[in-house]
């Protein structure tokens, strides 16, 4: 369902640049990110159109964009394609803006449709350098999209060397930007709903995707010495899995932690997360290799200190001491003692979560909106004509 809102901010931003984002994912991360980023924009006087997957999880939230559900992993949606196609070719969109690392195979198909509407320039938030499951023709399929692209975002400055020696990105195409809460709407529209809690736990929740990379297995090994120094401490786990879970719930059972630490193998509704992140004394993030976080982004816009691993741009965000504890990846005792200390020290956990407070409203999706706005218009000024430029490439 579209907003009646954003008919109205089409309408009356003529003088804005024309934009399509392209996100093909419904739910999660991705489109989070892109939802902000395109109300910001739209909000600062652009037509911004989204194309996303069916069942666009924020379909029913305020916003002054139009959204239109295209994609469906499951089955063809033929008219939903034409409508796009129309869409664009009466749109004409300036910059088209292609939003993930899940599907590049389907970028290329859409860059090669699009790149005929004439004057559109592409540009490219990955967001993930790589999809969460890596095939062979990967590799070779980004590089091709990336030389197409005229200018690269990435959510981490640790990210910028991996795009420029795999996949041969000049750096003066690259533009690096922090994330924002991407669930600042769920605290304005969403009555949370509260997680089953004992009282008096201390709750401590690592929420997202669950996969390899994460290093759950490592916060699972860490938890009897956090629970042995904060009895009172709960753990919980909570996301949708991408990876076999049997070996985390037998580590929970060989552990004997099956009553202390809670694993919610699902993807939770807005109002849960709400509820989850509400009742957690911290965050933690134990990922072993990766490029950035949402999750850490919302954790800071909950108010909540951070622990994580010096991997994927963590500590580009988080500041150790500051605004949270940053310790070595796969290292059980390191971040045990962290969740410990952050637990049981009042005065350094009150000092942090202040803290948290003031970096949160540091970062504003309203300021990577005009960065944003400024590398589009930079890449509509090189050359007279964009398609030109482009055509060049082949």
């Amino acid at each position: 369902m579209e907003s009646s809102n954003a008919t109205d901010a089409l309408k009356t931003a003529a003088d804005g640049l024309r934009i399509l984002f392209i996100a093909p994912a419904p739910r999660a991360g991705t489109v989070q990110y892109t939802h902000n980023l395109a109300d910001a924009l739209a909000q600062r006087g652009h037509r911004v159109v989204l194309a996303t997957g069916v069942g666009f999880e924020l379909a029913d939230y305020p916003r002054s964009y139009e959204a239109i559900e295209v994609f469906d992993r499951y089955r063809p949606r033929p008219l939903r394609l034409l409508r796009f196609l129309w869409t664009c070719l009466t749109f004409r969109p300036q910059v088209v803006h292609l939003q993930g690392a899940q599907h590049p195979a389907l970028y290329i198909l859409l860059w090669a449709m699009l790149r005929m509407l004439g004057s559109t320039c592409f540009v490219y938030t990955p967001q993930d350098v790589l999809p969460n499951s890596l095939r062979p023709y990967h590799i070779r399929a980004f590089r091709y999209l990336y030389a197409r692209m005229r200018h690269v975002f990435l959510n981490a400055k640790q990210n910028e060397a991996l795009v420029i020696d795999n996949f041969g990105v000049l750096p003066d195409r690259i533009t690096v930007l922090p994330i924002a809460d991407l669930t600042a709407f769920v605290r304005k529209h969403v009555i949370p709903e509260p997680p089953d809690i004992p009282p008096g736990k201390k709750v401590v929740l690592c929420f997202g995707l669950i996969e390899p990379r994460k290093g759950i297995h490592t916060l699972l090994s860490a938890a009897p010495e956090v629970l042995r120094q904060v009895p009172e401490a709960l753990l919980l786990i909570v996301g949708k899995p991408l990876m076999d879970i049997a070996p985390l719930q037998r580590q929970l059972t060989d552990l004997g932690l099956l009553e202390r630490v809670r694993l919610v193998p699902q993807y939770v509704s807005f109002a849960q997360m709400a509820g989850y992140f509400s009742a957690a004394q911290l965050l933690v993030l134990p990922y072993e290799n990766g490029w950035n976080s949402g999750v850490l982004a919302s954790a800071f816009g909950f108010g909540k200190p951070v622990i994580a691993t010096r991997v994927g741009g963590f500590d580009e965000v988080v500041q150790d001491e500051v605004t949270g504890l940053l310790v070595p990846a796969k290292d059980p005792a390191a971040l045990a003692q962290a969740i410990a200390r952050l637990l049981i020290d009042e005065e350094l956990y009150a000092r942090m979560a202040e803290n948290v407070q003031v970096a949160a409203r540091n970062i504003s999706w309203e300021a990577i909106a005009r960065t944003t706005e400024a590398r589009y218009e930079d890449v509509l000024g090189i050359g007279a004509n964009c398609a030109v430029s482009q055509a060049r490439q082949h």
